[in-house]
């Protein structure tokens, strides 16, 4: 037996279990070259075990290859990841033994009735419960005998979380999984995992470019553009470190009054616009609110507001390109 296969008969290192209890997923200074690109370039951050997790970024920026390394479909040029303590290039059959996954393009066999497909995904699955799947079928009231190739877009996405499921995975990895669904599809399709998969304490690690539906039900995000992290956080705490500040003058301020403003330690970026002025901020809002109190010019109103994700996002976009 060789050393690879003797690596594949044994389970993860016990002394990283003992530290990494935790953790579904951990990525550390993992590298995946396509020739002389760097399409994900020395990733680092891990998944809880029971977490909602949204993997975002703009196009290439190195998601899917991330989720193919993980599944151990493209091997790491340098670094590693480790999935439930397993190491996703020497004991990828492990992995994927606790993994259920769903791509973009779900690659179903068109020809096969929904009974075949689930009856070929059997044979070729380590653990298969049909109760499982069938209760999934009718959960999507999606026809029980109909061919594969006769179902809508979101239909297969549907049987293809139905399938995912009915090997019992731990995590549940999904690349784009509403991609071109109708809204009512996406609604339904987030609602199951949310009320089904993730109460069940699964942990589900999904990508997606449309981020109000990340937000509905992610925990925690990742944010990555050319295959580097930009940020990783649980969303509630980066909600509360960065707020909008919108502020409304009596009378036009001064552009004394706005550099004043853009110079608070508080103040991240601001923008005016007639009587108002919008401030981007960090850190301690009450403290930046007395002190606005103290503004020698008349303030009508002051309000904060909650950043949404994709403000999150496009934040953090400009902050990358700026160079902080």
């Amino acid at each position: 037996m060789n050393e690879q296969q003797s690596t594949l008969t044994t389970g993860p290192n016990e002394s990283y279990l003992e530290n990494k209890q935790a953790i579904a997923i951990d990525i550390q200074d993992l590298v995946v070259k396509y020739g002389s690109k760097r399409a994900v370039d020395g990733l680092t951050f891990t998944v809880p075990i029971g977490s909602i997790f949204g993997f975002l970024g703009p196009n290439g920026s190195g998601k899917t290859t991330t989720i193919k390394t993980l599944l151990g479909f493209r091997p790491p040029n340098a670094g590693g990841a480790r999935v439930f303590g397993y190491d996703v290039a020497s004991q990828s059959l492990q992995v994927r033994g606790r993994v259920g996954y769903v791509s973009e393009t779900n690659s179903l066999y068109d020809f096969l009735t929904i009974p075949q497909l689930c009856a070929f995904c059997r044979s070729v699955s380590q653990e298969w419960d049909q109760q499982v799947v069938d209760r999934y079928i009718g959960l999507f009231g999606l026809p029980p005998k109909e061919k594969v190739g006769n179902l809508s877009k979101g239909m297969k996405s549907q049987l293809a979380l139905s399938l995912a499921l009915g090997s019992n995975p731990d995590l549940l990895i999904l690349d784009e999984p509403t991609a071109g669904l109708d809204p009512m599809a996406r609604h339904e399709f987030l609602n199951t995992l949310v009320s089904e998969v993730a109460s069940r304490g699964k942990t589900i690690f999904f990508s997606s470019h449309i981020l109000s539906e990340v937000e509905a039900v992610a925990d925690w995000v990742a944010i990555i553009r050319s295959g580097k992290l930009v940020l990783c956080d649980e969303l509630n705490h980066l909600k509360q470190a960065k707020k909008v500040v919108k502020l409304t003058y009596v009378d036009i301020p001064p552009a004394t009054e706005i550099e004043t403003l853009r110079c608070l330690p508080e103040v991240m970026n601001l923008a005016q616009e007639g009587r108002s002025v919008r401030l981007l901020t960090h850190g301690n809002v009450d403290i930046l609110e007395q002190s606005l109190k103290t503004r020698p010019y008349t303030l009508r109103d002051v309000e904060t507001v909650d950043l949404n994700l994709e403000d999150l996002f496009l934040e953090s976009m400009k902050e990358v390109d700026h160079g902080h």
